[in-house]
């Protein structure tokens, strides 16, 4: 049964390791702020929520647009080009079947680094284990946290917009 449901998920796109869970490494690609591809293995980090790619019409700076979504994918990106990342499994899922990950790179958890850089939220909907890093920023108004800026929660907006809060 295992095997044909792992058949089934590659002809519809996606990797065995989001079936079998097992640590990912290698190098990522990013798929949005907060979703890597490695080894054609779709991952969402888990812990964090980025804004949306349509929140960037929505996120402002004083009025004028901030680009919230394009400062965190340039976040992660960067993060990206320090070398491989490593990623283990949490068991959970998204609602595509995207594995929720811890991903680290160079010993340096990504999900923190955006969180802590300003660039996404602690995704509290699913755990607060970042919630200390958002503080941290939200304390220093560093990215999102800058005086000014004006923007949703992700999850609250695709809530607004009918979509799951736990999906891309």
């Amino acid at each position: 049964m295992r095997t044909l449901m792992i058949v089934a998920l590659a002809l519809l796109g996606f990797s065995t390791a989001a079936v079998a869970q097992d640590p990912v490494v290698g190098v990522a690609e990013p798929l949005q702020a907060d979703q890597i591809k490695i080894d054609g293995a779709r991952i969402s980090l888990y812990g964090i929520d980025a804004p949306d790619p349509d929140m960037d019409r929505f996120c402002t700076a004083d009025g004028d647009l901030f680009g919230c979504y394009a400062n965190a994918v340039r976040g992660l990106v960067i993060l990206i080009d320090e070398g491989p990342f490593e990623c283990t499994p949490t068991g959970e899922f998204n609602y595509l079947a995207f594995p929720y990950m811890i991903c680290t790179v160079n010993g340096v958890d990504v999900a923190e680094s955006l969180i802590r850089s300003g660039l996404a939220y602690a995704f509290l909907p699913q755990t607060d284990v970042y919630l200390e890093a958002q503080n941290a920023a939200e304390a220093e108004q560093i990215g999102i946290w800058q005086p000014g800026i004006t923007v949703q929660l992700p999850w609250e907006h695709r809530e607004e917009y009918n979509r799951p809060i736990f999906g891309p």
